[in-house]
């Protein structure tokens, strides 16, 4: 907390550019973010005290239910104290120089692949799962 008693650090589970930290940042422009590399790590900064506030996804409107969202917010004691809904938009990055004819693998967060699996299928690329978006 500031000293006037205000948030000032808000979590989320991420790294830099990723959709939860565009969230942060849309909501709460005013904050200090902090990225964690997981859900758990995102409650522990505030129980430990070095976050205020966490932007944490709940439902995706494509992909569903975030899964690990539902059993871990009951047994961290924090509760939900608002909602935002964000459009997202994906963009497929690549080595400088590369064509769309060189990719053969997309990596990114199971919830962006399931929302991109037409483009995907479509191509004949490989799924890869990984932590996050950015």
């Amino acid at each position: 907390m500031s000293s006037t008693g205000s948030p000032s650090v808000i979590a989320y589970q991420g790294e830099p550019g990723s959709n939860s930290d565009a969230a942060c940042r849309q909501v709460f422009p005013e904050l200090d973010t902090l990225p964690c590399p997981t859900f758990e790590d995102a409650f522990g900064v505030i129980e430990e005290g070095a976050a205020d506030l966490a932007m944490i996804p709940i439902e995706n409107s494509i992909a569903g239910r975030v899964a690990d969202i539902h059993h871990l917010l009951p047994e961290s004691g924090l509760h939900i104290i608002g909602e935002h809904f964000m459009p997202i938009h994906f963009a497929l990055l690549a080595v400088p120089g590369a064509s769309e004819a060189d990719i053969t693998t997309v990596r990114s967060h199971t919830h962006a692949l399931g929302q991109c699996r037409k483009l995907i299928r479509e191509h004949g690329w490989r799924s890869v799962v990984a932590d996050d978006t950015a």
